[in-house]
């Protein structure tokens, strides 16, 4: 049973509203990489309910008829913190999510994440890590996990990008439950892009550091594009930082 999707649906519908485009852009099989801006852990629900009502399934591929063809399936990579929470936990289990954790545990997942690549996947990768969020919500840096996992697969990556999913709650998981108490009366409207697929091509035979920085690149352009904010281009730290 596919119960996810339907949950991030119904909550996404009580908190607010979503204005999606572009999703004709989304695959509905892989390999492939669906990279998302991240800036509170409340923007899962209309993240994964929009994917879910353009076909695109969050959980483990069905393999029944029409698989991959009417619809897909996305397996995101979520952080221990996740599956350590009695509420979320459960669902990103449900989901077939790739357990993130500290630096065993970070190779341990990109194993899984490569594996999955290798099987013809849709992998989903929040490439920021965490919600640090920035004042404006525009993505900060990102982690070098999605570079070598694009740059090692040769899967191609869709950038999509919201804005701003922290008028329904923001900060730790619980401050972020509170704020989506209030906002079944404020009903706040996210919008959210998918922006056209950054092909293989375009990143093949780039150092690593350079394939991170098309990528965040992209995310960026998408998310200027639904937020209307001008930005300077945000550099990939030096320093490569952990999935």
């Amino acid at each position: 049973m596919e119960l996810v999707g339907t949950v991030a649906v119904g909550l996404t519908r009580l908190f607010g509203s979503v204005e999606p485009d572009g999703l004709s852009s989304l695959p509905l099989r892989g390999p492939a990489i669906v990279a998302v801006n991240h800036t509170t852990i409340a923007d899962v629900p209309p993240v994964l309910a929009t994917l879910y009502r353009a076909g695109l399934r969050p959980s483990v591929p069905c393999h029944r008829d029409g698989c991959g063809v009417t619809h897909g399936h996305v397996r995101f990579m979520a952080s221990s913190l996740v599956f350590a929470n009695p509420f979320i936990g459960p669902l990103a289990r449900q989901a077939g999510m790739i357990e993130v954790g500290g630096r065993q545990a970070g190779a341990a997942a990109l194993k899984a994440a490569h594996d999955a690549l290798d099987r013809g996947e849709v992998l989903g990768i929040y490439p920021e890590g965490d919600v640090s969020a920035t004042p404006d919500g525009s993505p900060r840096r990102f982690r070098f996990g999605v570079g070598r996992l694009a740059a090692d697969s040769k899967a191609p990556v869709i950038p999509v990008a919201h804005h701003d999913a922290r008028r329904i709650g923001s900060g730790s998981i619980a401050r972020s439950l509170g704020g989506a108490l209030t906002s079944i009366v404020r009903r706040p409207t996210i919008k959210l892009r998918v922006g056209k697929p950054i092909l293989p091509d375009e990143f093949t035979g780039l150092p690593l550091r350079d394939v991170v920085e098309l990528i965040q690149d992209r995310v960026t352009d998408v998310w200027r594009s639904v937020s209307g904010e001008s930005l300077p281009r945000l550099d990939v730290d030096q320093k490569e930082k952990p999935l």
